[in-house]
């Protein structure tokens, strides 16, 4: 018999934010020597959102089932009292698109628990619960130091990018996960000098001006541009390389815009630059810088986007290079900013490189097909 059993947290549950924020750290430190970790407030946000996915989070607590314990949504104990959190799985069931994924999924296990089979029975009750749910297709990450040395590499089946034959990579494969994509995690060191951002900027606009101008905020997205924004997501769904993971395209209107951007001015702040098309009015481009108001120093590059029909006029230089030097003067504070970008998005990641991007650490996206076979 095992000496620990899987519960349910239900949204809402402080403590368990709390302690699943301290895991995360001890995992964070473990694998980066650093804490890249959200912060508790953020993750209560998170999991309290739910108007576009279900949000669950599965523990592994000490000792046996309880006898006759009050069952959660997803058909688990729940949880609470607060306990040592061994071991937890977080995952999102999309509720408007991608309803065939049981997305996000990431497991961790606190290191002093590890090879009891806390994982495989985080993962048995996940799977079960999208089998449940009727989704076809679980989707989980793992996280790995660019600088992990490593006498095997894995790739996934498109050939592009490659992760280290770790702890993460072997539970994944134990699980029989596929790797679909590799994303690049690369950072920015800041401040970037003025001088630099200046010279950047301007050899963009040689091409891009006249014919867009943009427009910047820093707050949750004006009425005005709930349109435009909502078209930019789109673009970046449909157009984002995602290897060989069964993503499909997401639908956004004005509605779902205010509703994230409601949910991230919660704990945070979004640093935006829209290119518009001079001729048409038309949205053309778009990045989107995500500052937690718990962790100032270090902002994350979110979307950045550009529709198809108005590339090679330099306009991802142009509106990044805007937005950094909106974000120089607006978050002063910050060290550095992180981003992702697949392997394969050659056009993104040469943008990045240019401004002074560093690789800094690798994540995997698995997937697991429910119904093969």
């Amino acid at each position: 018999m095992p000496d620990f059993h899987v519960r349910e947290v239900p949204p809402g549950t402080e403590w368990a934010y709390q302690r699943l924020h301290g895991l995360e750290v001890a995992v964070n430190l473990e694998l980066f020597g650093e804490d890249q970790t959200r912060s508790p407030e953020r993750l209560l946000t998170e999991y309290t959102h739910e108007l576009t996915a279900l949000k669950g989070m599965l523990v592994a607590l000490a000792g046996p089932e309880p006898a006759d314990p009050a069952r959660g949504r997803f058909g688990l104990p729940i949880t609470t009292e607060p306990a040592e959190i061994l071991g937890a799985a977080e995952f999102a069931l999309p509720l408007l698109d991608n309803t065939h994924l049981m997305d996000d999924l990431f497991v961790q296990v606190d290191a002093g628990h590890r090879r009891r089979g806390i994982g495989t029975a985080l993962w048995r009750e996940v799977r079960r619960i999208a089998a449940e749910r009727d989704r076809d297709t679980v989707l989980g990450w793992t996280e790995h130091l660019a600088a992990t040395p490593a006498a095997e590499w894995v790739r996934p089946a498109t050939g592009e990018g490659e992760l280290p034959v770790d702890a993460g990579t072997r539970f994944a494969q134990a699980l029989e996960l596929s790797l679909g994509q590799v994303e690049r995690q690369s950072r920015l060191e800041l401040p970037v000098p003025p001088e630099r951002l200046a010279a950047l900027r301007a050899e963009a606009e040689a091409l891009a001006v006249p014919g867009y101008r943009l427009v910047s905020w820093v707050g949750p997205v004006p009425e005005d541009y709930l349109e435009k924004v909502a078209r930019m997501n789109h673009v970046l769904s449909t157009d984002a390389p995602t290897g060989d993971i069964d993503w499909r395209p997401e639908v956004w209107d004005a509605e779902r815009v205010r509703t994230l951007s409601d949910w991230e001015h919660r704990t945070g702040t979004g640093v935006y630059t829209l290119a518009v098309a001079d001729a048409t009015g038309e949205v053309a481009g778009l990045p989107h810088i995500h500052c937690d108001h718990a962790h100032l120093d270090r902002p994350e590059q979110w979307n950045t986007s550009v529709v198809a029909e108005h590339r090679g006029h330099r306009l991802g230089m142009l509106v990044k290079t805007a937005n950094l030097e909106l974000l120089a003067r607006t978050y002063p504070q910050a060290r550095h900013i992180d981003t992702w970008n697949a392997d394969e998005n050659q056009y993104m990641l040469a943008i990045n490189i240019a401004l002074g991007y560093r690789l800094h650490g690798l994540t995997g996206g698995w997937q697991a097909k429910l119904n093969a076979g």
